[in-house]
């Protein structure tokens, strides 16, 4: 195998803690309305406002807020109180302003693979947010560039590599999510890692044979510098 041209990484629930606080927050608003419905069912309600209008908002703490919103009008049949929609937009804030937790392994991950490749970090979402926690993180000294994008797939990777020099047939990406960071990249023409999370939001969720090519799933981020090395 030649010499990889770009490792790259996603951010959230890859290099630190995301959905958990999206998950307090969900049932949190579930509890909010249980006059209304159950709490499991006013939660549900929010999960599909949410899947809904990402192709509107975008990914993030602010398109969630807003679906929050507008889960609350709806559950509510238009008659939720003011104060009840300040209440929303604060627990939304609160999710912005939280604390960067990073993952185990996540700086040593990196630290070991800086001295032999060129890193990437790829993430989606809104990007003041993105951009605050990957200053946060401490993280940023170890990538070549950063790049925050609506969403992820086989284009935003071909461009990206060929931005920043590398070849697409040369590069590896890491993450979560089968849906976002590996199946786009693989589609592309380039390398895979799956690193498995605890978590797994719903819309990106999807499936992938053990067998495909250029397909690697690991334990945990440590493994991503095993499969990097196999690559000289």
């Amino acid at each position: 195998m030649s010499k990889l041209d770009l490792v790259a990484f996603d951010a959230d629930d890859t290099l630190w803690h995301n959905l958990i606080h999206f998950g307090k927050t969900e049932n949190a608003f579930g509890k909010m309305f249980d006059r209304h419905m159950s709490a499991d069912l006013a939660t549900k309600h929010l999960m599909e406002t949410e899947k809904r209008n990402i192709k509107l908002y975008g990914f993030g703490v602010k398109s969630f807020t807003l679906s929050m919103i507008e889960s609350a009008i709806e559950i509510t049949g238009g008659k939720v109180e003011a104060d009840t929609i300040g209440k929303l937009i604060a627990m939304g804030r609160a999710m912005l302003n939280h604390e960067i937790e990073l993952l185990p392994h996540a700086e040593d991950t990196l630290k070991a693979l800086h001295k032999d490749f060129k890193l990437l970090l790829i993430t989606k979402g809104d990007l003041f947010h993105q951009e605050r926690k990957v200053l946060a993180s401490g993280l940023a000294h170890y990538f070549e560039g950063v790049e925050i994008v609506s969403d992820k797939k086989r284009d935003t990777y071909e461009k990206i590599c060929k931005r920043y020099g590398g070849r697409v047939s040369h590069t590896l990406m890491a993450g979560n999510s089968i849906k976002s960071d590996v199946l786009p990249m693989i589609d592309a023409g380039g390398y895979g890692v799956y690193v498995p999370f605890e978590i797994t939001w719903d819309h990106e969720h999807e499936d992938v044979s053990p067998e495909t090519e250029r397909y690697f799933e690991v334990e945990d981020l440590r493994g991503v510098i095993d499969v990097a090395k196999k690559f000289g």
